[in-house]
């Protein structure tokens, strides 16, 4: 049984931070490891924003978290982790790098065999089944080129993250999400900053709070 946390962005909420923890549970704070995939972004590890996700999930009071670089790292760390994370970033180049190490494969397997996985923005984009949604939208983002843009298909759910700020930003994006499930008969769960979604097998619960 699939079990999966996606969200906008990391802990935004009281609501998404609880909801961490139960994937994580029965499994205590002091014992439980946490996995963060860092190749959303080009500076892997160095990057700003995958430090201060580590920091942030320590100070919830984990002990034990890695930041995990595909490309260099004991891939070894995502069979003994109590929960991994995808974090944000470039939903491209994540998916470029996770399949060019046979990672995609083995996220894949993984959930489906229950790992807990926490998806953040690009991450749990790439939790789903393909960013055909966002080869339509910015295909200018695909600088990758890939041919193929099949994800970790752990869930069925398509996301839209930040659709709050990205349609202030982009005042057509709800028509054109729209008129893209008109064309492929496929939903898009659109998620603002604040929601997300706790994923338990076939149950789906939203997580919608301002807490």
């Amino acid at each position: 049984m699939v079990k999966l946390l996606l969200s906008s962005r990391a802990f935004s909420t009281v609501a998404v931070t609880d909801a961490f923890f139960t994937l994580v549970a029965p499994v205590a704070k002091n014992s439980a490891r946490i996995v963060i995939i860092v190749n959303s972004v080009s500076t892997g590890k160095n990057h700003p924003q995958m430090v201060a996700l580590q920091q942030t999930v320590q100070q919830l009071g984990y002990a034990h978290v890695q930041l995990l670089d595909v490309l260099t790292d004991d891939l070894a760390a995502l069979n003994t982790a109590t929960v991994i994370i995808l974090n944000g970033g470039y939903e491209f180049l994540l998916l470029k790098n996770l399949r060019e190490t046979h990672v995609l494969e083995r996220l894949r397997t993984l959930a489906l065999a229950g790992k807990p996985i926490y998806g953040i923005s690009a991450g749990a984009i790439l939790l789903g089944p393909d960013l055909d949604l966002y080869v339509y939208l910015y295909p200018e983002d695909n600088t990758e080129q890939l041919a193929s843009t099949t994800a970790i298909n752990a869930t069925t759910i398509r996301i839209y993250p930040h659709y709050d700020v990205h349609c202030e930003v982009k005042p057509q994006l709800p028509q054109l999400i729209t008129d893209w499930e008109h064309k492929t008969g496929v939903t898009v769960k659109r998620l603002t900053n604040n929601q997300g979604l706790l994923v338990h097998g076939s149950q789906i619960q939203m997580i919608d709070s301002d807490s």
